[in-house]
């Protein structure tokens, strides 16, 4: 799956590190998008989270560097094999709000899914989808509280 921007004008992913459903070996020390447009330095986020349970592993501010935007991975973060989405939101070069995720897997992913290997076109299609509503909604409170802080703290 791609990200998916807000609107055609927004910044949109162009590559990812891990590769946007890639399988890697182990789980990366470090997370890596480059979208189309140099991001702006406010209110960016990226949340891991664990497709297969939903758990966020993670969700902080990202490091910009023109036009990548990486999280290190703390070395108490340590999941196993399985599926991961990288979900986030950033303030596209434009000035508006870009949201979107990628994802990856980590080990022999055809394993996983094996028990529904029947259902799994139709049931894992909602349910990721339902997660990235989920992931972007909780960005957005935690957005909308830091602009109120700041709105408030200006006053």
């Amino acid at each position: 799956m791609s990200a998916v921007p807000v609107a055609s004008a927004h910044d949109v992913v162009i590559s990812s590190d891990p590769a946007d459903g890639s399988t890697v070996a182990e789980f990366p020390r470090r997370i890596s998008l480059e979208f189309s447009g140099i991001p702006q330095e406010t209110f960016n986020t990226i949340a891991v989270s664990d497709a297969d349970t939903s758990e966020i592993l993670l969700r902080t501010e990202p490091e910009l560097d023109q036009q990548f935007v990486s999280v290190d991975i703390p070395e108490d973060i340590q999941p196993g094999p399985g599926n991961y989405i990288v979900g986030f939101q950033i303030t596209s070069s434009d000035g508006h709000a870009t949201r979107g995720k990628t994802t990856f897997s980590v080990g022999d992913a055809t394993t996983q899914p094996s028990e529904t290997t029947d259902t799994a076109v139709a049931p894992e299609e909602p349910e990721p989808s339902m997660l990235g509503w989920y992931l972007g909604g909780a960005l957005f409170v935690i957005i909308a509280a830091g602009a109120a802080y700041v709105f408030f703290q200006r006053k």
